[in-house]
This record gives C-alpha cells, sequence and structure tokens, in this order.
C-alpha cells in the first residue's frame, strides 16, 4: 500500500537509516491505516524465550493480600526458570483498563499467556480472555465454565477460616464479627463463608462488617465495638485491617486480648511487631506463586499440544485446578478466652 519494498518497510519500522523522510512518513502513515502493530512474539524468536503478563488491578490498596504480587512473581520464577519463560508485571486502574491492555498485547503477540490474579465479581479481565484464544491462569478463584486454556490456582483459605471458628469457639467466645474485604472481590466472601460455617455447627451467629479501607473499616468498628453486645472476638480479611481494630479498640479504653479477641486473616511480619501479636492465618504467598509458574507451564503446554492435532484450544474442559494448602493457624497474644471465662 505504501509503494515500497518489503526492506524498506522494515528499515522505516525498526527505525534503520536509508529511509527518506518523506518515504518514513508515509509508510507510518499507512502502517497506522491499517492499525498494525509488531507482532512481538515473532521478533523474539531469535532474542528469548516466551512471554506472560501479570496485570495488576491497583484500585485495592489496603492490606498485604493488595501488595503481594511481586512476591507471587518471586515465587512463579523459582519454578519457571530464566530459560523457560519471561513473566512481566503490568499495573493497571481498573479491571476494564486491565481489560483493553490484554486484549490489545494478544492482538499484538506480545504476550503468549495471561495470569489475573485478586479475582472481581464479573471481572472485565475474564470476560475479555473468555473471548480470546490466549492462556490465562487464574489465581485465587476456580471460574465456572472455563475456558479449556485456564488453569486455577487457589490458596485453600476455606479450610484456614474454618479453623479460626473453631479456635475461636474452643476458647469459649459466642459474640463473634469479622470485618470482611472489599464486596468486589470473590475471595472475602468465600472466607468469611468458611468461618460463617464452621460457626454454625457451633451454635454461633457470625456478624459480617464491611472493612474497605480505613475509613470505612474505622466507621464500622466504633459503633460494633461500643455496643452493649458488643463481640468478644473479631476476625479480619486482612493484616491491617487488623492493626485498625486493635488501634480502635485502644482508643475505645478495650483490653485485647482479655476484653477483646482479635485474628488477622493474613498472617505478616506486621502481625508480630504489634502489640499484643496477632494470631493469624498464614499466607504462603511464594508457594501460591510456586504453584502458579507451574500452571502457567502447564497451560502453555497444553494449548500447544491441543493446536498441534487441530483442536481448537479454547474447547473442552479446563485443567485441573491447583489448591495451596494454607497450613495450621498461628497462635499469638492477640486470643484468649472471653472476659469472665
Amino acid at each position: 500500500m505504501a509503494g515500497v519494498s518489503t526492506a524498506v518497510v522494515s528499515y522505516t519500522l525498526n527505525g534503520r537509516r536509508g529511509v527518506s523522510a518523506t518515504t518514513r512518513e508515509r509508510v507510518l502513515r499507512v502502517a497506522d491505516e491499517l492499525g498494525w502493530r509488531p507482532a512481538t512474539a515473532a521478533r523474539s524468536l531469535r532474542s528469548g524465550p516466551a512471554a506472560a503478563a501479570l496485570v495488576v488491578v491497583h484500585d485495592q490498596p489496603f492490606g498485604t493480600r493488595a501488595a503481594f504480587p511481586l512476591d507471587l512473581v518471586a515465587g512463579a520464577l523459582q519454578t519457571l526458570g530464566p530459560d523457560t519463560l519471561t513473566l512481566a508485571v503490568h499495573v493497571a486502574e481498573s479491571p476494564a483498563d486491565a481489560a483493553q491492555l490484554m486484549d490489545r498485547w494478544w492482538t499484538e503477540r506480545r504476550y503468549a499467556a495471561f495470569v489475573v490474579t485478586g479475582v472481581r465479581v464479573d471481572d472485565a479481565r475474564l470476560a475479555a480472555l473468555r473471548t480470546l484464544p490466549a492462556p490465562a491462569v487464574v489465581v485465587g478463584a476456580a471460574v465456572d465454565n472455563a475456558p479449556g486454556t485456564w488453569q486455577h490456582v487457589v490458596l485453600d483459605d476455606g479450610d484456614a477460616f474454618a479453623q479460626v471458628g473453631s479456635f475461636l469457639a474452643g476458647l469459649g467466645h459466642r459474640r463473634i464479627a469479622m470485618v470482611a474485604g472489599s464486596e468486589r472481590l470473590v475471595a472475602p466472601a468465600r472466607r468469611a463463608a468458611a468461618l460463617e460455617a464452621a460457626l454454625v455447627g457451633y451454635g454461633i451467629e457470625l456478624r459480617t462488617v464491611a472493612g474497605d479501607g480505613p475509613e470505612r473499616a474505622s466507621a464500622a468498628l466504633r459503633p460494633l465495638l461500643s455496643a452493649a453486645d458488643r463481640p468478644t472476638a473479631i476476625v479480619t480479611d486482612d493484616d491491617a485491617t487488623a492493626g485498625l481494630v486493635l488501634d480502635v479498640a485502644r482508643r475505645l479504653g478495650l483490653g485485647v486480648p482479655w476484653d477483646l479477641s482479635v485474628v488477622a486473616g493474613t498472617d505478616s511480619p506486621a502481625c508480630y511487631l504489634t502489640a499484643p501479636s496477632l494470631t493469624a492465618v498464614p499466607y504462603p504467598v511464594e508457594e501460591l506463586g510456586r504453584a502458579t509458574g507451574r500452571a502457567l507451564r502447564a497451560v502453555l503446554g497444553t494449548a500447544t499440544s491441543r493446536r498441534a492435532v487441530g483442536v481448537d484450544p479454547t474447547e473442552g474442559a479446563a485443567p485441573p485446578s491447583g489448591t495451596v494448602p494454607v497450613g495450621r493457624l498461628v497462635v499469638r497474644g492477640s486470643t484468649a478466652p472471653p472476659p469472665g471465662d
């Protein structure tokens, strides 16, 4: 369309010398009119391994769970190896923005697969991936009716929060509340449901309040802990919110653990630096990363083999999900029997 040779197009698009300014401008204009993008995967055939993208949505800045992608990548690289696959991390402001990036990058063949974390309700990233024949690893949630090019890696935090319920009931607590995470995320609802189901077995009704961000959590905690029938134990979705509970309790004159027991839904170094140190649910993020790396290798191999035999890689059941055990509750100084026991 530009009326020049393939070599001139190549020189122009790669910024090499030997092409006049007029010709360069014409080639670039035609490329723009055609919506042309470089095939990054083709360029990488001579330069190194394939690449996958982890597109992080940074709209949940509160808590360790919101800040874990680099630890996840560190774990994944342990199983990927330097000569197997490059895992790139990108940050988007919303799932919709991330979906647009993923669609564009797949069209450009920039990445051979995608990793999705922090799954939202009605997640635009998953909707976009369903329209693409792109291999993907979904971390933190198992998606129903997933394409055959997807794998799922989840923490068994349902079992962990069931342990929390049994532990608190065993201490004698009967008034228990949970400061849940964002309603936009899938995982917090799963954890709250597991805790509630465990407590039902002891005849205990769980009170749940929203804790999406420090302002909202503080606003919910003050009336909850000031009531005559206030809970004697509070469970949070992450470590940052547990620290906030300690602060609000102190301001209200409540002693932890004697007046109030606190359990953090995510263990981190901050949990044993507080006073008292926080009983917490383990959070093996590096093991989750290693499982993600294994799933990424497997899903790429599955997609390649299905294409080799002429099968649409998006058809059929998704590969089996991988579940990473969380381990036993870490008991520290923030939990004790309720007042009067």
